[in-house]
């Protein structure tokens, strides 16, 4: 019977490092409610690790939670306390990010973007603080992830 428990604890062990989630804060989703968060190669560590001359993918599902016909991405990066913006190729989120605006109260959303990691950026931790914005500019969700260029 011990040899019984002893397996189904490291197959639950093993189930529950496995589904590790990215590691996040909200910091001030007001129009909206963040259901999950994935940015490639950042699923199971406290530091996502932005890979020199890479793409970062970002994968944000989130529910909306008031009628919008505009969105806006914004992405700084937080080092020292000081928040430093972070220039997108795309901004307007109802365009090349899986939304179709205009948004509704209540419906669920899954927000898209790529963003290119310069060779040329400092090798330093960062707080990317990525947020999406209604057309009056507050927040329908905002992220916080613990970031690390190398």
């Amino acid at each position: 019977m011990t040899a019984v428990k002893s397996l189904a604890f490291l197959v639950l062990a093993s189930f529950v490092l496995a589904t590790r989630a990215l590691i996040f804060k909200d910091c001030g989703s007001v129009y909206g409610k963040v259901r999950s968060v994935a940015v490639t190669g950042c699923d199971t560590s406290n530091t996502c690790i932005l890979k020199s001359g890479t793409n970062l993918n970002l994968t944000v599902v989130f529910t909306s939670l008031e009628d919008t016909e505009k969105t806006k991405a914004t992405v700084h990066g937080i080092i020292g306390g000081v928040p430093l913006p972070f220039p997108l190729p795309q901004a307007d989120a109802c365009e090349n990010s899986g939304l179709i605006c205009p948004l509704s109260n209540g419906q669920n959303y899954t927000y898209t973007a790529t963003i290119p990691i310069s060779p040329a950026y400092p090798k330093i931790k960062v707080l990317v603080k990525w947020e999406l914005q209604e057309a009056h500019g507050k927040d329908l969700f905002c992220i916080e992830i613990p970031s690390a260029i190398l």
